[in-house]
């Protein structure tokens, strides 16, 4: 054989380990990088900090261990101090599952793809509501929205968080529509950062009325921590669709629907750990699948307010 043909041998055999090595490439790449990904080795998971996260995350670990053995993947949790945090953690690829508020969800879907896959729901399987309310100290003289709308100057309001739902947007959006100007009509505004900490400036008398949702005020009358002769609900909402659990939507769709599987079999394969943190918070009886358009009104009067693009 002259050294020509050894020479047309070689580069024949290199080029077919080339493409054996591409093909090894590609056939790697679809199964680990693109059509069917590997589940990652930890999913990290957010608790909007509606009241104390130090609580909220130590009632939530027994949920932490029981979806960490369903999907068989370590589940972290991350510690974020005010809404915002989980929708920039979120945004930043940092997190992989929260818990939101629907108006914190709404932000989350329009900045950090979020998903919502499943919500709190009523002892029928069917998407529960709350309400949010506005309560009042007895000595600021308030009985009810005619009373704010006739002296808002001297009073001041407590809201909870600029992402929360029952603790902000809905309130606002109330007073807004029957003609009170909240951004300049009162003497002071303060987010007062939680839920219980609203119901207990309100009790503290250290603002005249505030935002928040039943389940505080009501375990704050029952711990007897306010006085219910003094502190009173002025106004309540229409009910509201129940928060949602929401995933990142660059996850791979199997996962994504093992995550969601996996919340809605809680309450029957793990009852207690899903009774310990749900009996102290919504105290939703089941979870439920959703898919975002549940809050759509949320969007709705996040926009018309100026607080959405």
């Amino acid at each position: 054989m002259s050294t020509g043909g050894k020479m047309k041998l070689s580069l024949g055999a290199g080029l077919l380990v080339v493409l054996l090595l591409v093909g090894v490439a590609v056939g790697g790449y679809a199964l680990v990088g693109g059509f069917e990904p590997q589940t990652p080795e930890v999913l990290r998971l957010a608790l909007i900090p509606a009241e104390d996260i130090v609580e909220m995350m130590n009632l939530f670990e027994p949920a932490r261990q029981y979806l960490e053995n369903e999907l068989g993947v370590k589940i972290e949790m991350f510690k974020a101090l005010d809404y915002t945090a989980v929708i920039e953690a979120m945004r930043a690829e940092k997190i992989e599952i929260a818990f939101f508020g629907p108006f914190s969800y709404v932000l989350a879907a329009e900045r950090a793809n979020a998903r919502a896959i499943v919500a709190g729901g009523d002892e029928n399987n069917k998407l529960a509501v709350y309400h949010s309310i506005l309560i009042a100290h007895r000595d600021s003289g308030l009985q009810s929205i005619d009373d704010i709308k006739a002296r808002p100057k001297q009073l001041t309001l407590a809201f909870v968080d600029p992402a929360s739902t029952s603790g902000h947007l809905i309130p606002r959006g109330h007073m807004e529509s029957v003609g009170i100007k909240v951004d300049e009509h009162f003497k002071e505004i303060v987010f007062a950062g939680g839920h219980d900490a609203t119901v207990l400036a309100v009790g503290a008398r250290k603002v005249d009325f505030g935002a928040t949702w039943e389940g505080p005020f009501n375990r704050a009358v029952g711990q007897g921590l306010i006085n219910p002769q003094e502190v009173k609900v002025i106004w309540k909402s229409d009910g509201i669709p129940r928060s949602p659990v929401a995933v990142r939507g660059d996850l791979d769709e199997k996962l994504i629907q093992r995550i969601q599987q996996a919340f809605l079999d809680m309450p029957q394969k793990a009852p207690a750990a899903f009774a310990q943190f749900e009996g102290r918070w919504e105290r939703n009886k089941s979870y439920v699948a959703v898919t975002g358009a549940e809050y759509e009104f949320i969007r709705q009067v996040a926009k018309g307010l100026g607080k959405l693009d």
